[in-house]
């Protein structure tokens, strides 16, 4: 009875084992591709969607399930409202099939060096760029606000260039988009209920995409060490092709050899090359990325090529120079600053100072040490002061609103405003409020001086972020009326936050002393 029991024990697992054979084998039928079978697929469109999904790896999978969904959606609402908003989302649009497909080269190529870099990435920049761009050339715009919006975030997609923790980075762009997307909402509030659709959607894809890098990058952007070489990906990217398909794996054997190299230059073409080579560099050619990488990569040894300088010639030494502002140099040393001044002198470009009226939109832009006086003569007026420097602006009669952006040393003297008084990317500016203002926002500047009359000073809310070295003088009654004066007071700039019952509680930092 025993030996039947163990037959039939054994039958079982010959039986069990027989079927775990059968199911591998079937298995690796399945998988085994047939020999007359290619995977070359046809060039995409756009050159930066992929051809075969079922190739790429779980990052790019996600990239594209994650972030295509949020962007069809914001390409939408954008064709809504048209115009300048909808061009700058299909670049948005094209910009994220572009990033998706970098991230693709990335997972199957080697890390480029620095002078290949920039042409992989080049297809990501030009895109940015003309978002940037789209929002300059409009600025008269009633959608200026949807523009700068996107095109401050839109850095956000930098983050493949942003070594080890590049999670950070992408949350400030985003922060940046939020000042002026609150704008929008505040403009369209009760007129057009499509702009908080839209930037709701917008604000989303900036959202998903740091919570994308902290899962997938959170150390920066991998490439794969084991990985084929970066010149084929790049050509591929340039001909209009994914990187899979441009070069397909051989299907067994070793991979065929590279190409012979070009023939050598005859003795003529070496001479005619050193000859013109000499006349022509640096006279308006592209820029050589190999070669600037090149000399950072020297290290130490870039400071090698630098001529001293004699005692006779330091400043500090030498009160006389200081007066006179001229430094006596060698032959060489005059040379190469005339030619880093001539060469400064051709790629700067002279912007004309304007100021007109547009619509209601009065536009200050490009002024120096001058003084402008703007005289309102309706209330819903606003102006816009833009690229000024060292000019006094004084503008007369009640209007709505006034922005400051990307001035320095400029001072603005007004009398009443409706709306809010907006300072934005600036250094050293100085408003005075004749009257009244209700609100005043200063966002990324350094240095501003707040003046507030007597009927302002109790009624103006002032709003500050990534702002320092800001301050507000106003007049203030004391009990002896000899010591009435403006009082200045800085607004603080150091904040502490403890965590207190699972919340966050933020004190203004004091120094007692």
């Amino acid at each position: 009875m025993t030996s039947t029991n163990d037959l039939q024990s054994l039958l079982k697992r010959i039986e069990k084992a027989t079927t775990r054979l059968e199911e591998l084998s079937a298995k690796r039928t399945e998988q085994k591709p047939s020999d007359n079978s290619t995977s070359i697929s046809a060039p995409s469109t756009g050159g930066n969607q992929a051809e075969d999904a079922s190739a790429d790896s779980k990052a790019v999978r996600e990239y594209a399930a994650s972030l295509k969904p949020l962007v069809d959606a914001y390409v939408e609402r954008s064709d809504k409202i048209g115009g300048a908003v909808s061009e700058q989302a299909h670049i948005v649009e094209k910009l994220v099939a572009a990033q998706q497909n970098f991230i693709r080269i990335a997972g199957q190529t080697v890390k480029p060096s620095a002078a290949q870099l920039p042409s992989l990435l080049g297809p990501q920049q030009d895109a940015i760029q003309q978002v940037i761009e789209l929002k300059d050339n409009n600025r008269a715009s009633e959608y200026f606000d949807n523009l700068s919006a996107v095109a401050e975030g839109i850095s956000a997609f930098g983050w493949v260039a942003v070594d080890q923790v590049p999670v950070p980075y992408v949350t400030d762009m985003k922060e940046s988009a939020e000042f002026y997307s609150n704008r929008v909402l505040k403009k369209w509030r009760e007129k057009d209920s499509n702009q908080a659709e839209w930037v709701k959607a917008f604000l989303s894809i900036l959202r998903e995409l740091g919570v994308y890098v902290k899962e997938f990058y959170k150390t920066g952007l991998e490439w794969n060490p084991s990985g084929g070489p970066v010149e084929s990906a790049a050509q591929a990217l340039q001909e209009g092709h994914s990187p899979a398909s441009a070069a397909p794996a051989p299907a067994g054997g070793a991979p065929p050899p590279p190409p012979p190299p070009p023939p050598l230059p005859s003795a003529d073409e070496l001479e005619r090359l050193s000859t013109s080579g000499s006349a022509t560099s640096g006279a308006g050619d592209a820029p050589n990325h190999g070669a600037l990488f090149a000399s950072i990569n020297q290290g130490g040894d870039i400071t090698r090529g630098l001529r001293k300088v004699e005692k006779d010639q330091m400043t500090h030494k030498n009160p006389s120079l200081r007066a006179s502002g001229t430094v006596q140099g060698g032959s060489d040393g005059a040379s190469a600053t005339s030619s880093a001044k001539g060469g400064n002198a051709t790629s700067k470009v002279e912007r004309i100072p304007k100021m007109e009226l547009q619509g209601d939109k009065w536009v200050v832009e490009n002024y120096g040490t001058e003084h402008v006086t703007i005289e309102a003569t309706k209330t819903k007026q606003t102006v816009y002061m833009y690229n000024c420097k060292g000019t006094t602006l004084d503008i007369k009669n009640k209007l709505n609103s006034v922005a400051v952006d990307s001035c320095q040393k400029c001072g603005v003297v007004f009398d009443t405003l409706v709306s809010q008084f907006e300072i934005v990317n600036c250094k050293s500016v100085q408003i005075q409020a004749r009257e009244t203002v209700p609100s005043i926002l200063i966002d990324r500047t350094d240095g501003a001086h707040i003046f507030l009359s007597e009927a302002a000073r109790d009624q103006t809310q002032i709003t500050t972020a990534k702002a320092s070295e800001v301050n507000i003088s106003f007049p203030y009654a004391t009990e002896s009326a000899e010591d009435d004066n403006y009082i200045e007071q800085p607004i603080p700039e150091q904040i502490q936050t403890l965590i207190r019952d699972g919340k966050l509680v933020t004190t203004i930092l004091e120094h007692a002393g």
